[in-house]
């Protein structure tokens, strides 16, 4: 899948923004159907990477879609560059709310958009903490791409991991979501293509 996304920009020339646009709408959809909106929050914990971005689009689109939306970030703002800069500008500007850990208590739905498919070796501090916490707290979870601390490519947790409600994967199913640990962690999964083109998929 690293390898399709970078075909997908580089050689087709579609620009990573637009794939995480797409890639935010199929998360807030699989949001959508899992609740509607209440005064409870929706909580996006995201990290500093494209997973992160990914959270962050998935923000933007539910609360135009009249959800209250709250973010927790694993890094200051200004740690933040390229797309998930731009996502987390626009939501700042948007007036939605950048909180922390203690957000999550109070949440109606968790969006896990800690750790993508690069994750190598055991889940570092601040993520580790947010995925016990996130785990703890008996709210539904939606996964973006790949619950967080869960090894893409072999189903392993890589010292903790999200126990997600719903993964929604981008592409492709990847391989750990249905090897070893992956399963339990993985909850019912969703494929969204977000405009990957079949030539790269099927190549």
């Amino acid at each position: 899948m690293q390898q399709i996304d970078t075909t997908a920009i580089e050689s087709f020339g579609i620009p990573r923004l637009l794939l995480m646009e797409h890639a935010g709408l199929a998360v807030a959809r699989a949001v959508q159907s899992l609740i509607q909106p209440t005064r409870q929050h929706v909580l996006v914990c995201a990290g500093t990477g494209f997973n992160g971005g990914d959270g962050l689009a998935a923000a933007r689109h539910l609360h135009g879609w009249g959800y209250p939306v709250r973010i927790v970030l694993t890094a200051p703002v200004s740690q933040l560059t390229g797309e998930p800069a731009i996502y987390a500008t626009i939501l700042q500007r948007l007036g939605v709310p950048f909180a922390d850990a203690n957000a999550i208590k109070n949440s109606a739905l968790l969006i896990d958009a800690l750790l993508g498919i690069g994750i190598h070796g055991a889940v570092r501090e601040p993520a580790a903490t947010l995925i016990r916490l996130m785990n703890q707290a008996g709210k539904p979870i939606v996964a973006v791409d790949v619950p967080s601390g869960l090894n893409a490519d072999t189903g392993q947790v890589q010292g903790v991991a999200v126990r997600a409600t719903t993964t929604v994967t981008f592409g492709m199913i990847k391989q750990g979501c249905l090897m070893n640990e992956g399963p339990a962690h993985t909850g019912s999964l969703i494929v969204d293509p977000i405009t990957f083109p079949a030539e790269v998929l099927h190549a």
